[in-house]
């Protein structure tokens, strides 16, 4: 027994022909959500359509249907009348259709006097989303007076982290009131309790008295708990952005591997299988790059909760030279990181608790920040791991002329007389030290130089140039970091001689120094009036060639001509 074919074809096509058929059925609805009016009352007009069977009701006497019942499309008015009293009312209207759900149609009448009514009087929202786009609510509205949106924050100190949108609402018919949608954009809630702000409606006009205020109490509930696990960080760095306030924030709804700019420690690092890290770490944030940031404050202190993290680079906040940032204490609290960026931030202190990174901590870049000295826990005991240490472009203001002082209360940023201030000299002692950036400051003075025995200084001998006969004519003299394959001083204030520990260094050549050692502040005049310059330059490097003739071939450019 079997069907033939084309039967088959027939009962396929009245198949598709019926759920067409069904689709194309009209479903139950009505044209508007909701009728706002005046106190006067009068005739407001629904269109009901429905495939089935419907009928309508009130909840108030005040308000009638016509017709109250019916089939498909209909178009039904609805009869509003005045009100005597000055206070607003509301009634419901319910739509009821034969094998479909109910709707409903709320109508807002106001009274004579002046109203803003509100939908909702009370909200609660989330700590936050996975969305930036999804961190917003809105209140309906229904006014017959122009008004303004003041926010009141309970908490204490004051964060403000509701934002009202621009306000439409078009009294076009005099007092007859308007009903218009207010939106109000949220910040994640980073603390462990719930908070709470008023959002208080109030009229343009002071002189307009509503008969009953309209205020909107929002609560956003509590932060989640940060837990040691991948999921805390992912919470923690959800955290951190949102309090940085970037300007290009991140788009944090994809799982964690894929946002920008971070990485995970994955078990087949290095780090992991020496057991350097701890196995635990894998899927943990092992860096991360956070740019672009607004604000007034210390880095967010759920940064102690990336707890494997290597590698943090902080870097671009708005405004940096009016901020005066004392970097907090948790960053101090991370027990495996290397590399550290905190970059025109705005900082102007370390706490003496940054001393705790120093047994890990390999890079540290503190550039274009508003330091006005080196800070003192900057030192080779405290950072005996330290191998490249930035603190290039310190200047709060730009200031030419250190001879006519300055008026500016903070001060101009990293300015110090190498002649009076040993920072300098501490540094330049920092002989595990492989580069260090401290170009286009304030430092004045002559750059320090060295003899045998001061605070330490060792001598090169035989021994450290062993096998290599360029450095022979080393021996003897001061050395002074011998490991420093970097070093920049450029743009600053320096004035006298060069030391002869620098224009003999073995690494000389690869420091460029015709731009980053030699050349100073263009047009600047230190504190004596001296206008800033070394006063031996080179003009060639035929002495550095004479003293190190195994470095003429490496560095000297050779001409070839053709006849």
């Amino acid at each position: 027994m079997y069907m033939k074919r084309p039967t088959i074809i027939l009962l396929a096509v009245l198949l598709f022909a019926a759920c067409q058929e069904e689709n194309l059925l009209p479903r139950f609805e009505i044209d508007k959500p909701a009728i706002t009016i005046g106190a006067e009352g009068g005739t407001e007009y629904l269109q009901v359509t429905s495939p089935t069977e419907w009928v309508a009701m009130s909840t108030e006497p005040w308000v009638s249907i016509s017709p109250a019942n019916g089939i498909g499309d209909t178009k039904c008015s609805i009869s509003i009348d005045s009100t005597l009293v000055d206070g607003a009312r509301t009634a419901t209207l319910y739509f009821r259709s034969v094998g479909e759900g109910d709707l409903k149609v709320s109508v807002n009448q106001l009274g004579f006097g002046k109203q803003i009514i509100l939908e909702d009087s009370v909200l609660t929202i989330a700590s936050s989303t996975n969305s930036l786009a999804e961190r917003y609510f809105e209140a309906n509205v229904t006014a017959n007076v122009p008004f303004s949106v003041k926010v009141e924050y309970e908490e204490s100190p004051l964060i403000e982290w509701i934002t009202p949108s621009k306000i439409d609402l078009e009294l076009d018919r005099g007092s007859r009131p308007r009903t218009t949608t207010v939106r109000f954009d949220w910040k994640i809630n980073t603390q462990f309790e719930e908070r709470v702000a008023r959002i208080h409606f109030v009229p343009l006009d002071e002189a307009d008295e509503l008969d009953n205020p309209a205020v909107l109490t929002l609560t956003q509930e509590a932060a989640p708990t940060i837990t040691d696990d991948r999921a805390g960080d992912s919470l923690a760095l959800i955290t951190i952005i949102d309090r940085l306030q970037l300007l290009s924030p991140w788009e944090v709804s994809e799982n964690m591997q894929y946002w920008p700019n971070i990485t995970l420690w994955e078990a087949t690092d290095e780090e992991i299988v020496s057991g350097e890290i701890p196995r635990e770490a894998v899927g943990r944030v092992r860096s991360a790059n956070i740019m672009m940031c607004y604000t007034k404050e210390s880095i967010p202190q759920e940064i102690r909760y990336l707890k494997y993290i290597e590698t943090l680079n902080i870097y671009s906040n708005v405004n940096t030279m009016l901020l005066s940032i004392e970097l907090g204490n948790e960053v101090c609290e991370l027990e495996y990181l290397k590399h550290l960026q905190l970059g025109a931030f705005g900082l102007v202190s370390l706490p003496d608790d940054f001393v705790k990174l120093g047994d890990k901590l390999e890079t540290l870049d503190l550039n274009s920040n508003n330091f006005n000295e080196i800070p003192a826990v900057l030192t080779k005991e405290n950072f005996p791991r330290l191998k490249s240490l930035n603190i290039l472009a310190c200047r709060r203001w730009s200031v030419y002329d250190l001879s006519k002082g300055h008026s500016y209360e903070e001060g101009i940023g990293l300015h110090f007389n190498a002649n009076e201030d040993d920072a300098l000299r501490r540094l330049l002692l920092w002989d595990t030290l492989e580069e260090l950036r401290l170009s286009n400051n304030y430092i004045e003075g002559q750059i320090p130089d060295f003899k045998a025995g001061d605070e330490g200084v060792e001598l090169w001998t035989a021994a450290d140039v062993a096998g290599n006969d360029t450095l022979k004519n080393l021996i003897g003299r001061p050395k002074i970091m011998p490991n420093m394959k970097r070093l920049t001083l450029n743009l600053n204030f320096f004035t006298g001689n060069l030391p002869e520990w620098v224009l003999y260094h073995p690494n000389l050549l690869d420091w460029y120094p015709e731009s980053l050692i030699y050349m100073q502040k263009e047009d600047g005049i230190d504190s004596n009036g001296k206008i800033v310059k070394f006063d031996n330059e080179p003009t060639d490097y035929e002495y550095y060639y004479n003293f190190f003739p195994g470095y003429r071939e490496k560095y000297e450019i050779k001409e070839e001509f053709e006849d």
